[in-house]
């Protein structure tokens, strides 16, 4: 895989995400858009958590949440997302999705500072095993952003 071809990918998926959510217009925080009764906001913290971990494995300048900062042992993905989402609930929406493009756009910088050999290498973050960069990269966005699109869309549908 290339490193435009993520940064294309990147970009398609966040611009489906970006419209999808603006057609629920001020319902994305209210309107449940998912089987786990997260509406289009909570789905933004959930992305803010699991795209940040990326950019910051990448070397970003991204802060730990606070609550990441107080985990002791490895909580389970769903853990993760309870608490990603939990800690965003009460902040207004408007906050969330600029946090929201703020990780993207810090993950898109170092995605742009990677070659293709190293989008395909497998040590570019510590924790990525033997898994390439790319397919990294592409769990925690491109690959995983059409789902919540779907919801997003489903839902705005519902309420149109």
């Amino acid at each position: 895989m290339t490193t435009n071809a993520v940064l294309d990918a990147i970009a398609r998926e966040r611009a489906r995400l970006d419209d999808a959510i603006g057609s629920l217009g001020t319902k994305a925080a209210t309107v449940k858009v998912t089987p786990e009764g997260w509406t289009a906001k909570d789905v933004l913290g959930h992305m803010i958590h699991w795209a940040g971990q990326i950019a910051g494995g990448l070397g970003a300048k991204i802060e730990p949440p606070p609550y990441a900062v107080t985990v002791t042992g490895r909580p389970s993905q769903d853990e993760w997302n309870a608490r990603a989402v939990a800690h965003w609930r009460d902040i207004p929406f408007d906050t969330v999705k600029a946090e929201f493009d703020r990780v993207v756009d810090a993950l898109v910088e170092q995605v742009r500072k990677r070659n293709n050999d190293q989008m395909n290498a497998t040590d570019q973050i510590p924790w990525a095993g033997a898994r390439p960069l790319w397919q990294q990269i592409a769990s925690e966005t491109y690959a995983h952003w059409p789902e919540h699109a779907d919801d997003i869309e489903r839902a705005a549908r519902g309420v149109a």
